[in-house]
């Protein structure tokens, strides 16, 4: 799925120049942030849309175009349901 949000493409600009222009270093970084921080530690969504230009075109119009990851509440402020 194509990604359209900025914060992931400044995430992936920032570990490719970290590692001097090395694209799959970069890569696995940006996976390694979400998968080890923001899968764990947060409660990761992502924004879908589609683009007009896609639309017709492609198997799959639909496009990452942002991202929600506020952490989990604590266990003491929730209440039980039971």
């Amino acid at each position: 799925m194509m990604i359209e949000d900025w914060e992931i493409g400044q995430l992936y600009w920032n570990c490719f120049r970290r590692h001097e222009g090395v694209e799959g270093s970069a890569v696995k970084d940006v996976i390694k942030k979400y998968l080890n921080d923001f899968a764990k530690t947060k409660d990761l969504s992502l924004f879908l849309g589609t683009t007009q230009k896609h639309h017709y075109i492609g198997k799959n119009p639909f496009v990452i175009i942002g991202t929600f990851h506020p952490k989990f509440p604590k266990k003491e402020n929730q209440l039980s349901l039971f």
